[in-house]
């Protein structure tokens, strides 16, 4: 008969039962489920602009939910006096509480890309969003990218133009003051740069927001006319953040008066006082405009009779818009005196000038 060792039997089942009872516990306990946050893939802003990102509503029920921002995959450069990027990104990317959001404020970052004397700011930010519970206990992970471009200032009063906006400067009158209008993005902590270009080093100079053009910009000779381009850009730390280009264009000092002008000697004869009959009825010369390219519109602006204000309620007096040709019609209504008539020259440029004609009517 076999001999059978029952206590090392018993033991081999024994482990045999606990064996099988792991494995039943391993196989039905429940695996923690993710939840989804939703995520864009990308965000897109111009530097200045904010932008909310809500999360699912039923998030909001679950309690004890917190949520962290990883910048683990940003570059963490040196921003200098000891600032680093992810410093910046604490401060720009918020989770709000209340409304159950993500604020993104553009304006604490840089645009992707930008670059300073030392540093660039990498092409994306990218951002994971994680989600834990009271536990500390990871429920949900996602990430996504934000994309930041430039920002837009802005030159105040210019033309708008099919490319870019700009401005017609007379030669000696290079005091013209173009003022920064920095829409809206705030400046404090940043200044406007001028960008240099090649052989346009000395053209202007910037001030605060102000931008003053050098008075040797254009024609040494201040004849011809000379146009170039400026670009003022806003930094912030080192980084460009915004900017615009705007065209000026200098051109000569435009004369605008009765009578002749001679450029080559630069000679002027004065006819803005003519001698005429009362009543008799008067047709001008049409005024010199030089250059005469800049020629444009002409319009009356007003009528004086010796030195007062003259009510031409009869429509005697009149001016033609293409030529500036100064009419009297024949009238007995009108008494001896000086009448001095003053039209307006609007140019091409859309600059205005004003010159007047007197008229000395008297008996004869």
């Amino acid at each position: 008969m076999k001999y059978i060792n029952t206590p090392i039997v018993l033991a081999g089942a024994l482990i045999l039962m606990l064996g099988a009872a792991s494995s039943c516990k391993k196989e039905t306990a429940p695996t923690p489920t993710e939840i989804s946050l939703s995520l864009p893939s990308q965000v897109s802003l111009r530097y200045g602009e904010t932008q909310e990102i809500n999360l699912p509503k039923d998030l909001s029920a679950k309690t004890g939910l917190t949520f962290s921002f990883d910048f683990s995959q940003i570059a963490d450069i040196n921003l200098g006096n000891g600032v680093k990027l992810s410093d910046k990104l604490n401060q720009a990317i918020k989770f709000d509480s209340e409304k159950q959001s993500i604020l993104i404020n553009s304006s604490l970052l840089y645009p992707n890309g930008a670059q300073s004397s030392s540093a660039r700011i990498p092409d994306d930010y990218k951002v994971t969003v994680i989600a834990k519970e009271s536990q500390d206990k990871v429920v949900g992970k996602e990430s996504f990218s934000i994309k930041i471009t430039a920002g837009s200032i802005a030159i105040k009063g210019l033309k708008n133009g099919n490319e870019l906006p700009y401005s017609y400067v007379l030669y000696g009158d290079q005091s013209t003051d173009f003022e920064i209008d920095p829409l809206g993005l705030p400046i404090t902590g940043a200044s406007f740069n001028l960008v240099k270009k090649d052989g346009q080093e000395n053209i202007a100079s910037i001030t605060g927001t102000h931008i003053n053009l050098a008075k040797d910009a254009g024609d040494p000779e201040k004849k011809a006319e000379k146009s170039f381009e400026l670009t003022p850009e806003l930094r912030k730390d080192g980084f460009p953040v915004a900017a615009t280009t705007f065209r000026v264009i200098l051109i000569p000092q435009i004369k605008f008066l009765f009578g002749q002008y001679y450029p080559d000697l630069n000679l002027t004869i004065d006819f803005s006082l003519i001698h005429i009959g009362l009543s008799n009825g008067y047709v001008s010369a049409a005024p010199t405009l030089y250059p005469e390219k800049y020629k444009s519109a002409f319009e009356l602006v007003s009528i004086q009779k010796d030195g007062l204000a003259f009510t031409d309620s009869e429509k005697l007096f009149s001016v033609n818009a293409q030529t500036g040709v100064v009419s009297v019609k024949k009238s007995d209504s009108l008494k001896a005196g000086n009448y001095k008539v003053t039209i307006k020259a609007v140019t091409t440029t859309g600059l205005e000038f004003t010159a007047s004609l007197t008229l000395a009517m008297s008996e004869g």
